[in-house]
């Protein structure tokens, strides 16, 4: 009896392992397993809420280097306080302190998570926006509207019209199709320019045409019932390559321009199509100078158009500047290099439409206005009035300031000078603290809006030396001027159109403000335009 109760007090005795503790029923231990039971578990819990944590960290600091915006000295102080967190939760689970170390570890990985999809939104809209380098073209085939034809199987004995300057290669690819549809070689005839196209349409000398769209909001203004009369009966999209030039700039320190291109036209982005606000952007990160020159859209400047006709020659001719967007961003590029005899490095294209949208989503913005107008109803169905200095805006009242110029004596020139102040104003919102509580709705409608061919790299070098140096930008601007007339197009062909002449003084004026910012000069534009009029005896536009 006595070695039987010898065997049971030795066996109480005996250590149950980790495991057995953990997994073992409560009424069978001892006070002592008890409470180290209870201590295995808390940090069992804990070790797997920092595993989490450390999973939440390696997926927001992923985020963040392939973001690649924040400068490497606050990259450093944000992974040395997300380090010295986790190591005091680790630390923590060995101490009655324990609990605080799990809160942290929860809160920590939900940050962490949130974040990481921010910053993975942040880079989608990104690369969707950047590094963009090709341009599309819409073709359509174009009956009039009484026509029985309702495909291209139906046009057999159709003779087509297309534009055999612009618009050979792609409209050539368009007939390719139609021959497959009817089974033989379509009868065609050329035509010179696209308005001597729709006048073959409308006096029936062909039965259909091969259109490009990018044009139609052109015509459209000088062939009213284009619309009414004709329909489409077959599309054909061409994406191509625009030809990207060298760009070798540190954008944190070298100086370099951007053209702005804006539209108000519905669809992609990349799509051809007129360019109604035509702004050159010079940059100098190391003066924090921009100067912004505005040119309007109206301008009687040579296009070149990018494109050969059938000598081999480059098609170049006098026409107003939005009818080089026509023939894509990079016509209307070249076409202001030759104005101003500058390179351009990038561009950005934004639709002004769209920006409705973003302007909304950063909860209105406010213009300067240096004009009081109502805008009428070519600008939108609402009539607003502005006043001079601030007017606060949401996304239709902002587009309606964009886009009026009947109010104005000297009409584009003022809706430049109107757009340059809008664009002024949403840089000062999107830069403000405000952007924090509209992030997320800013990036929605970001997306498809803006289109540029910046890479990923110039852009996040960019904001990173502006975090690195919060010191505020010197926005300038000036707008080109010159006077009215009436001219025909010798690319579209389009006649009696309203015109401006440039005063090649104005562009002259351009051009030495847009050297002085590129050469690092520090100057006041107001007290520059002053002196140089009292030179001139004349008044210098601002």
């Amino acid at each position: 009896m006595a070695n039987s109760k010898n065997s049971k007090a030795s066996s109480s005795k005996v250590q149950k392992s980790g495991m057995e503790l953990m997994f073992a029923k409560s009424d069978t231990l001892n006070r002592r397993e008890l409470r180290k039971k209870k201590r295995m578990i808390n940090m069992t819990i804990g070790f797997a809420l920092i595993a989490v944590e450390l999973v939440a960290l390696v997926m927001f600091l992923i985020a963040m280097f392939k973001l690649d915006m924040i400068p490497a000295k606050y990259m450093a102080m944000v992974i040395a306080v997300l380090l010295l967190i986790t190591l005091y939760n680790v630390l923590s689970q060995f101490t009655k302190a324990h609990w605080l170390g799990k809160v942290l570890a929860v809160l920590l990985s939900a940050i962490m998570f949130v974040a990481s999809a921010y910053v993975g939104k942040a880079n989608s809209v990104i690369s969707n926006i950047a590094g963009v380098t090709t341009k599309t073209d819409t073709f359509s085939v174009i009956v009039l509207k009484d026509d029985p034809a309702g495909s291209l199987t139906d046009t057999g004995s159709y003779t087509f019209g297309y534009n055999n300057v612009s618009d050979k290669d792609m409209a050539e690819q368009v007939l390719q199709d139609v021959n497959n549809a009817i089974g033989k070689t379509a009868k065609t005839r050329t035509y010179d320019n696209g308005t001597s196209l729709v006048n073959a349409l409308y006096n029936k000398e062909v039965q259909a045409i091969v259109f490009n769209e990018a044009s139609r909001t052109t015509f459209e203004e000088q062939f009213t019932d284009f619309e009414d009369k004709t329909k489409v009966i077959y599309t054909k999209t061409f994406t191509t390559q625009i030809k990207e030039k060298v760009v070798n700039k540190d954008t944190s320190s070298d100086a370099f321009t951007i053209y702005v291109s804006g539209n108000d036209n519905e669809g992609a982005i990349a799509a051809n199509g007129r360019s109604d606000v035509n702004i050159i952007a010079t940059f100098n990160p190391k003066t924090r100078q921009v100067l912004m020159v505005s040119t309007p859209r109206d301008y009687w400047v040579e296009i070149n158009t990018l494109k050969t006709d059938n000598n081999g020659n480059v098609r170049k001719g006098y026409d107003k500047l939005t009818h080089a967007g026509n023939h894509g961003v990079d016509s209307s590029i070249a076409t202001l290099e030759n104005l101003y005899g500058i390179d351009i490095d990038y561009y950005v294209k934004v639709n002004f439409t769209g920006a409705v949208g973003v302007i909304d989503a950063l909860g209105g913005i406010t213009i300067n206005s240096d004009v009081a107008f109502t805008n009428g109803e070519d600008a939108a169905p609402i009539a607003y009035k502005f006043v001079v200095g601030p007017n606060e805006c949401d996304g239709e009242k902002a587009l309606a300031f964009c886009r009026e110029r009947q109010a104005f004596a000297d009409g584009d020139n003022q809706r430049g000078r109107n757009q340059m102040a809008a664009i002024s104003g949403m840089i000062d919102k999107a830069t403000s603290s405000a952007i924090l509580t509209q992030y997320n709705q800013v990036l929605d409608a970001v997306s498809g809006l803006i289109a540029t061919n910046m890479p990923d790299s110039a852009i996040s070098t960019l904001i990173k030396a502006q975090i690195n140096d919060m010191t505020g930008w010197n926005i300038m601007s000036y707008s080109v001027a010159g006077t009215g007339s009436t001219k025909t197009g010798q690319i579209e062909g389009l006649s009696g159109m309203s015109v401006i002449i440039p005063n090649y003084d104005t562009v002259n004026t351009a051009i030495e403000l847009m050297s002085k910012v590129r050469n690092g000069e520090v100057f006041d534009i107001d007290q520059f335009l002053e002196d140089k009029a009292l030179e001139s005896g004349t008044t210098s536009a601002r």
